[in-house]
């Protein structure tokens, strides 16, 4: 009885087979799923060269730009425990998100408004958030960022967070908040306003909502 012939080599065929479902996987954990979606969102996506309403469950990823409306906003989700909420007339763009030799590397720029981001907690991971010429890298896990033109208010919740500009640095702990101007520092202060805590009770009330 002949042999079946094969113009390709069997063991090779299943290997690439089963290793689909991992590269799937891994192309997941570099997007950022929209888990909720109030009003009018849009996503300019890099890859296509196009701008769309953003729905519930759609995925953005490096070099798309999100933006609200007012009256809009929207939580994105990486992986599985690291969120990004955008408040209404916000506009960010996601300069990096990739998979580096330590762990996740993500880079954020708020163009304007007011972003709050949870962090899972992982020490070997890169988060980092630009406005202007300041950049903020990401210690903790809890922490928001508003910007009006040249004017910015950064909060760190939970955890510290480090302001770099003009070769300068400066640090926030716990409920610490920084204020800069021009990309010059202004003030820090030791407690929260009204305000801030109001944003960080409505963004818990959200987190539960969206764990149910």
């Amino acid at each position: 009885m002949n042999t079946p012939k094969y113009p390709f080599h069997l063991p090779l065929v299943l290997a690439l087979a089963l290793s689909i479902p991992a590269i799937s996987r891994s192309q997941e954990d570099l997007t950022f799923r929209a888990v909720k979606v109030k009003g009018n969102v849009t996503a300019y996506h890099n890859e296509n060269d196009e701008t769309a309403r953003l729905y519930t469950n759609q995925t953005v990823d490096d070099g798309d730009k999100i933006t609200t409306a007012s009256d809009s906003e929207v939580v994105l989700r990486l992986k599985q425990k690291t969120y990004l909420y955008l408040a209404p007339r916000t506009k960010i763009i996601i300069h990096k998100l990739r998979q580096g030799d330590k762990g996740l590397e993500c880079q954020v720029n708020l163009v304007t408004g007011r972003m709050l981001g949870q962090l899972e907690d992982l020490p070997q991971s890169a988060f980092e958030v630009t406005a202007g010429n300041l950049l903020f890298r990401e210690h903790g896990t809890l922490f928001e960022i508003s910007r009006n033109v040249d004017e910015l208010t950064a909060v760190s919740y939970t955890g510290a967070m480090v302001v770099n500009f003009h070769g300068k640095t400066k640090m926030a702990k716990d409920n610490e908040v920084l204020k800069l101007d021009h990309g010059k520092f202004r003030n820090k202060t030791h407690h929260l306003t009204a305000d801030q805590q109001g944003h960080l009770q409505a963004w818990q009330a959200l987190l539960a909502e969206i764990s149910q």
